[in-house]
């Protein structure tokens, strides 16, 4: 089962959690009641379709995630940052969340 290393940018918090191979990172990570979202953008925000890109985090190795989406293209994110919505998990990850206001 890969681990998801979740660093919080805005409060500087890390934590831990293990998802299913495959796993969507946006859904697990917020099943364990952890926050993606930097301020009011967990209120305002698309709900997972890939259109408002305020789910951006850094993800470190870019291996064990899935390759850029069209979406995330269309939000032009950088070479190492995806769109949580889009991302699949494949193996241990470290994330840096809260990123873009």
């Amino acid at each position: 089962m890969p681990k998801i290393t979740v660093e919080n940018a805005e409060t500087g918090e890390s934590n831990t959690i293990k998802v299913g191979y495959g796993a969507n990172l946006r859904q697990a990570v917020q099943y364990k009641d952890l926050e993606i979202y930097k301020g009011l953008n967990s209120m305002m925000n698309c709900r997972g379709l890939g259109l408002c890109g305020t789910c951006l985090i850094d993800v470190e190795p870019m291996e064990n995630v899935d390759p850029h989406s069209f979406f995330e293209k269309l939000q032009k994110v950088g070479p190492n940052q995806k769109l949580s919505c889009r991302t699949k998990v494949y193996g241990d990850v470290v994330i840096k969340v809260a990123i873009k206001d």
